[in-house]
């Protein structure tokens, strides 16, 4: 009952933060530093009855409440998305016992673990519309993944099984420091500026050289399903492929499941 209780919480708590995650897309590309949201047509100061993540949106028909024009699909999407990533990442967290025990380390690591998800939801939204990855964004996505890596070694220390440091070192070579290679041979043409970076918090998150191959092994079976079909139909040779919605689905799928993919390589 109290894994029930908590999913729904937490669809509630990520379908509010998908609604925080779309509205600062808009506000960082159009460098709109103001108090209140508002309708990016006719500047309509939205009411709180407005802001209600779902409900709202399919009340007004996606449409602004004033102007009738029409606000687009990112939004409920970003609702809809968040708040089921959120509740699929309480039910198959991969120390599940830990967090219903109410390790105080545990709920700080799920805590900083979905801050990340909403900073990548950004990210993603971004990366789609523009094929760009906001740099401070990126930063910040670091800097919480590298607290949430130091529990990991506490946690690792504190129970005798210690932590794997060369592991560790060949994630990073592997998810940003190849990413990196790749941009850096192919001036942009293979992956963006930006994608390197983004594995940097991934890497650290996943702190584990296995999981970090599989990482870039599911971003780009997920890439190529997704994009694929896009490219044929479109028949352009030189289509830019923004990668960072995939590399963030593919870490956030083999985060959940390292457990089974560990276990199945003998780890």
């Amino acid at each position: 009952m109290e894994s029930i209780f908590a999913m729904v919480f937490l669809f509630i708590m990520g379908a509010m933060l998908g609604s925080f995650a779309c509205c600062q897309v808009w506000r960082i590309r159009k460098g709109d530093k103001s108090k209140w949201s508002h309708c990016m047509n006719c500047k309509y100061r939205l009411q709180w009855y407005d802001n209600i993540p779902i409900i709202s949106w399919l009340m007004l028909g996606g449409k602004c409440r004033k102007c009738r024009k029409k606000i687009g699909y990112a939004e409920i999407l970003a609702e809809v998305g968040l708040a089921l990533v959120f509740a699929l990442t309480f039910w198959f967290w991969p120390t599940k016992s830990e967090l219903l025990a109410l390790s105080v380390a545990e709920i700080i690591k799920f805590v900083l673990f979905l801050i990340n998800l909403v900073v990548f939801t950004i990210l993603f939204i971004y990366d789609a519309k523009w094929k760009e990855l906001p740099v401070f964004l990126m930063v910040v996505a670091i800097v919480v993944a590298a607290v949430f890596l130091g529990i990991n070694i506490w946690q690792g220390y504190a129970f005798g099984g210690g932590f794997d440091w060369g592991s560790l070192v060949l994630a990073l070579v592997f998810l940003p420091g190849l990413y990196y290679l790749m941009y850096r041979v192919s001036g942009e043409s293979w992956v963006g500026g930006g994608d390197w970076i983004l594995c940097m918090s991934l890497a650290l998150m996943l702190g584990n050289m296995w999981l970090a191959l599989m990482c870039m092994f599911a971003s780009n079976v997920i890439g190529s399903v997704v994009m694929l079909p896009v490219a044929l139909h479109r028949k352009k040779k030189n289509m830019v492929i923004p990668f960072g919605p995939f590399l963030i689905v593919g870490f956030w799928c083999i985060y959940l499941a390292q457990n089974a993919i560990l276990n199945f390589i003998g780890f």
